[in-house]
């Protein structure tokens, strides 16, 4: 049975109180704050005395599971034994079944809708598990690396993602989380080849290549936001809360990282060694 349209869109989808944390945003923000108070205050304050830890062998481990994870939910197959019940940001969404003038959400129970509903939320997921950055950098004293924009990063990009997945957990809200899967598949594949050093560094040449990446998903997102809620067609329906969301996020997002890029290059070290490490 499909839920009505307007009770999903003041109660939330029903099929994802199933799912951890999806009850209510309450858990999610005593989460955040949690590990912002730990990363910013705690962590500081406990290292202070404490010689930098050396995690180069799990931050290898962590960069890589992140971009297999990633690129999983990019083409991600659910692998089941009729190819053709797989369920993907990709090859079942963006690159075939969905439309880039309208894909209204799926609230049924077919399988396929529910799958969906599965890999949205564990891209929520994942965002949570990208706590680990900040915490890999406190302990190990790179402080310069927690910035206020990764801070914030890292505190509303989960927030915003729990709406989404509460409320309209498939078509047109995928398309972010389908880009930023792929990009982060690179990012962190990057990261991991930069934690091993030396023997990596001639492969890493397309590092400014990502950054510009990350750049152009807040584009093509803020262009697909912006003709569906304007423009949308009197039969496609989309939530004008979650489209505004897409639309401030994305913008603060792309204005945030494009001043990042612009000081990356001015000061010339787009193309350098150092290891930059800016989230999208």
């Amino acid at each position: 049975m499909t839920p009505d349209y307007e009770y999903v869109l003041k109660y939330g989808d029903p099929r994802v109180t199933v799912y951890p944390l999806m009850d209510s945003p309450v858990k999610l923000l005593i989460l955040i704050a949690i590990y912002f108070v730990l990363v910013r205050f705690v962590g500081p304050m406990w290292m202070e005395n404490r010689p930098p830890y050396n995690f180069r062998s799990a931050m290898i481990v962590y960069n890589l599971s992140i971009s297999a994870l990633s690129m999983w939910l990019f083409l991600n197959e659910l692998w089941y034994p009729n190819i053709s019940t797989c369920v993907h940001f990709g090859v079942y969404g963006w690159f075939t079944k969905y439309k880039l003038r309208c894909e209204p959400v799926d609230y049924s129970s077919n399988e396929d809708a529910l799958k969906m509903v599965q890999i949205c939320w564990v891209f929520f997921a994942s965002k949570l598990l990208e706590f680990a950055d900040t915490i890999f950098a406190v302990l190990r004293k790179k402080y310069s690396f927690v910035t206020k924009i990764h801070l914030f990063h890292h505190c509303a990009s989960p927030v915003a993602y729990w709406y989404c997945v509460k409320y309209g957990p498939g078509g047109y809200t995928t398309l972010f989380m389908f880009l930023n899967s792929f990009v982060h598949s690179n990012l962190y594949l990057y990261y991991c080849l930069a934690v091993i050093g030396i023997k990596t560094e001639k492969h890493l040449w397309w590092k400014t290549y990502i950054k510009i990446s990350q750049l152009i998903q807040f584009v093509i997102t803020l262009v697909y936001c912006f003709q569906l809620y304007f423009f949308a067609p009197d039969n496609c329906k989309v939530s004008p809360f979650l489209l505004r969301l897409h639309l401030c996020l994305c913008s603060v997002f792309f204005i945030l990282n494009l001043h990042a890029y612009r000081q990356i290059k001015d000061e010339g070290r787009i193309t350098g060694k150092k290891t930059i490490k800016e989230r999208n």
